[in-house]
């Protein structure tokens, strides 16, 4: 078998699929597939110890979802949300003018 072939099939391999007989001829040989299959097999086991948790939103977020006119469109919230914070995305324009240097940039 090649390497193409065998690195196809590690995923499965790493998650405690039975190789057959070639494919464990080539890991036998191969420590590029070994070093692989054993990459996997670690992070397998990683994710394996990840813990799962509930978490709860930040409080007023029902509030503030609910404030949203139902018939007002995306386009009406962005043109609002620039309207109140017009001076901090003209200050952050300013600023990236003065970064570059008012360079070109390409």
């Amino acid at each position: 078998m090649r390497c193409a072939e065998v690195k196809e099939m590690i995923p499965a391999l790493a998650r405690e699929s039975e190789p057959t007989f070639a494919v464990r001829r080539h890991i036998g040989k191969c420590s590029g597939c070994q070093q692989e299959l054993e990459t996997y097999r670690n992070l397998v086991a990683s994710l394996q110890t990840l813990e799962s948790r509930t978490v709860e939103p930040p409080p007023g977020l029902a509030a503030q979802l609910i404030a949203i006119p139902k018939g007002a469109s995306t386009v009406d919230h962005l043109r609002s949300h620039v309207t109140r914070n017009r001076a901090a995305y003209a200050g952050g324009a300013a600023a990236t003018v003065a970064v570059v240097g008012g360079k070109s940039v390409v």
